[in-house]
């Protein structure tokens, strides 16, 4: 029997070529999304699920007013054993870039620039799992001045050499290299280069910097600097440990630096995809991008379901003597339903085969659109392999239920008379609802690339308040947070100062500046106290630390004050620029009122010399607040430059010389300030390409499923319109006798999808701080699209169909 009804679903799908190959195409669409949805998800899932005690590590979350951060202050870890008895083992991972330097073969000295460089406690170890393939794996980092490398880092610095023993030079401290470990998996929410000694950190700053953070961290318990995490015994209760964390506050940390501030533990299975919290050792996953995600793959794939539900239904009315003479024969229902299904399934299976096939080759672009790098081993993941067969059937049943009852409730007496009754109108009833979520969805998906794309310009050339064309921007201190603490020697800003003297001697340089970070990247916030406020009223600002000419560089507004200038020589100890929402923020009146005002920042009192235009330096998912400017010149990072639009490969190349001169152990990474903004809104652009990709495929899909209906359509009406053109009726007028149906369904979707679309695309809009107004344009453009795509596609057989000669459709029985 079984064979049966497979020979008769294969002999069916040869039979009707074009509706099994619509069918095939839109359900292998379908599927091909699904499939590699799964691929996505099952990685985003997936992390840190390789360490082996991922079920009792929790990293500790800290809040302090309306900040969430991943980091906490140094001091912490020396104090959770001792009050937490649930805590078994405490580490600390601090991360910088490093400026490296390694003999060469040759005897010449290399020099590198490297991130995630690592500082941490030896019990990392105990916490985390590392794979050594060299050196020695008991009591790792014990001893200072050691380094534990990656292979990749190996192969890089000594080739093919054992690394064991070798000497690495850090900001020009000697390291020797104890061990090689396997790089961590992609799937981690942590990837490190090299990892050494924590105490070691304080040993890469200059004098007195280094004692200066020796001392500052032992008592500092308001600096968000490390990320902590904790190992729980077994069976210890994490809840336990936060509902003991406010006495932990109240024992440990001193009385003034308490408001505000509390603490919690975080599983680090919750980690990637919690992106709320903030300072994460890299740029962590989204729970909302991969909900859209899927969403948007289901909806692809309902689409699909949807057109093979409706060519099946239609074309069952077209075997109701066959089902009529079945029944008569003695077929009982089950066994109908069960033809209609292995039909179903027969067709389902051959567009999983393709969707397999055509995903090998769309993975690519998967890791183009998400910026992952899947492998194509993903794809054959046992998970991944039992998910797509459950798919494959839970999409094969529901495709093909409603299609197999409804052509076997057709009574056989209408049956063999080759009507339907009233089956076929409920049916119809039934296809048109299923036309109209078809159509919605198309227009919900095209309004929301649209919307998508709106607010990405939107940020990209939203005014700044300062100028950011023709600027580059270069690191001359490695990116390591530390450096808020100011990092620059006397040695260094001297060499600095020379810098940009000899720069300015280059034709196409226009000017030059020095400041703590770059536009975009934000600043670290630090406690202050205005006038008017106490230390009691814990209040953090961001506080930018600029050179003398940094306002004019930039191009920044003065609307009250003035600049920052050498002609005072108080200025770097004691002037303050503010902007123009600290000055409502601290109450200071009008921006004139607030020149003179006084602010105590950490120690540092100086008086208000300007007030700014508010401009943008934090990147712009955060609203602007109140910020500090000041000279301090130890917590100079970056030079930015700005130069003309003539010969700017010449004008690069004659910086990177004079650079070299005078900072011969730097690299020079240069960057354009707008490409480095443009990068910032990554997350958007992907969420673009992606509804994007799918809005064209779901049209594709639903265009398919039109044509198809219009060829079913058109040979109903075959006879009738023979008879309309034997009358008279004109070939306009009997296409819009078979295209008005389909439009005046699309005009129905548009009523189910223009409000559903705003809904959504304002709440997912009310996420940012500066958003776009929702253009109406959007919904009425992405309705004539598919409207538009729609009427193509069908006219096509429309037009065939009404100037057929009419002496032939009257001819057929």
């Amino acid at each position: 029997m079984l064979k049966n009804y497979i020979k008769i679903a294969i002999r069916n799908l040869f039979k009707h070529k074009a509706f099994s190959l619509i069918n095939i195409i839109g359900l292998a669409g379908g599927l091909t999304c699904c499939l590699l949805i799964f691929v996505f998800v099952n990685d985003e899932l997936s992390y840190d699920k390789f360490q082996s005690k991922k079920d009792r590590i929790y990293r500790l979350q800290y809040f302090i007013q309306e900040f969430n951060i991943g980091r906490v202050p140094p001091v912490f870890a020396e104090h959770l054993n001792e009050f937490f008895p649930e805590v078994e083992k405490t580490t600390r991972l601090f991360t910088r870039g490093v400026s490296v330097q390694v003999d060469g073969l040759n005897g010449e000295m290399k020099k590198f620039e490297e991130e995630n460089i690592f500082f941490t406690d030896s019990s990392t170890f105990e916490i985390f799992d590392f794979q050594f393939l060299e050196g020695n794996a008991v009591l790792p980092l014990q001893e200072p001045f050691t380094a534990i490398i990656t292979q990749e880092l190996a192969k890089k610095y000594f080739g093919n050499q054992s690394a064991i023993g070798q000497v690495i030079k850090m900001e020009g401290k000697p390291f020797r290299v104890s061990a090689v470990v396997a790089e961590y998996p992609t799937n981690s929410h942590f990837h490190f280069n090299a990892l050494v000694p924590y105490q070691n950190m304080y040993d890469l700053e200059p004098e007195p910097l280094a004692t200066g953070l020796r001392q500052n961290f032992k008592l500092n318990w308001m600096v968000s600097h490390s990320p902590t995490y904790i190992l729980l015994k077994e069976g210890a209760d994490p809840e336990a440990i936060n509902a003991r964390f406010a006495d932990f506050v109240a024992e440990k940390i001193p009385e003034n630096m308490q408001k505000g501030q509390s603490f919690k533990i975080q599983p680090l299975l919750d980690i990637h995809l919690n992106d709320e919290v903030g300072a994460q050792l890299e740029p962590s996953g989204s729970s909302v991008f991969l909900f859209v995600f899927m969403a948007v793959g289901a909806l692809t794939l309902l689409i699909a379901c949807i057109n093979f539900v409706n060519l099946s239904t239609a074309r069952s009315l077209q075997r109701t003597k066959e089902i009529g003479m079945r029944k008569v024969m003695g077929a009982w229902k089950g066994s109908l339903v069960a033809q209609f299904l292995g039909e179903s399934f027969v067709t389902a299976g051959v567009a999983a085969v393709v969707a397999y096939i055509s995903s090998v080759f769309l993975l690519p672009v998967l890791n183009e659109v998400t910026g992952k790098e899947l492998e194509l081993a993903s794809l054959y993941r046992p998970e991944i392999v039992v998910g797509f067969v459950g798919l494959f059937f839970v999409t094969s049943l529901l495709a093909g239920l409603y299609p197999a009852f409804f052509a076997t409730r057709i009574s056989p007496i209408y049956s063999l008379k080759g009507l339907s009754g009233n089956s076929a109108k409920g049916g119809l009833s039934f296809r048109k609802g299923l036309i109209v979520i078809q159509f919605s969805i198309s227009i919900l998906l095209i309004s929301g690339t649209l919307i998508v794309y709106d607010q990405l310009n939107f940020l990209q050339n939203k005014p700044l308040g300062l100028n950011k064309d023709h600027m580059i921007t270069a690191p001359v201190m490695s990116d390591n947070f530390n450096n808020v603490f100011g990092a620059v020697s006397e040695d260094k800003r001297k060499a600095m100062d020379a810098f940009e003297t000899e720069l300015m001697s280059i034709p196409g340089v226009l000017a030059s500046t020095l400041s703590a970070g770059i536009p975009g990247q934000g600043v670290a916030h630090r406690n202050v106290i205005p006038d008017g406020f106490t230390a009691g009223d814990n209040m953090l600002a961001p506080v930018l630390s600029v050179d003398f000419d940094f306002i004019s560089t930039y191009g920044i507004e003065i609307v009250s004050g003035r600049d920052f200038s050498k002609e005072f020589e108080t200025d770097p100890q004691a002037a303050f620029i503010i902007n123009q929402t600290a000055v409502h923020t601290y109450n200071f009146g009008s921006p004139e009122e607030a020149l003179g005002k006084s602010i105590n920042m950490e120690g540092k009192i100086g008086k208000v010399i300007g007030v700014a235009q508010d401009f943008n330096f934090m990147s712009l998912s955060q609203a602007l607040g109140p910020m500090l400017i000041d000279i301090r010149v130890p917590a100079f990072t970056h030079f930015s430059f700005k130069i003309n639009n003539l010969n700017i490969p010449q004008t690069l190349s004659a910086i990177e010389g004079v650079w070299n001169k005078h900072f011969p152990t730097e690299t020079f990474a240069a960057q354009f300030l707008d490409e480095q903004l443009a990068q910032s809104f990554g997350e958007q652009e992907q969420l673009g390409k992606l509804i994007g990709n799918f809005s064209i495929l779901a049209i594709l899909i639903s265009c398919l499923g039109s044509y198809g209906m219009i060829m079913f359509l058109a040979s109903q009406k075959m006879k009738e319109v023979g008879i309309r053109k034997v009358l008279g009726a004109s070939v306009s007028g009997l296409v819009l006798l078979l295209s008005q149906r389909f439009v005046l369904l699309a005009f129905g979707a548009m009523l189910i999808a223009i409000p559903t679309a705003y809904y959504l695309a304002n709440a997912w809009l009310d996420e940012f701080a500066y958003r776009v107004d929702i253009s109406y344009w959007n919904f009425g453009v992405a309705s004539l699209v598919t409207i538009a795509l729609v009427l193509v596609t069908i006219s096509f057989q429309s037009i065939r169909t009404a100037t057929a000669n009419p002496v032939k459709s009257l001819r057929q029985e």
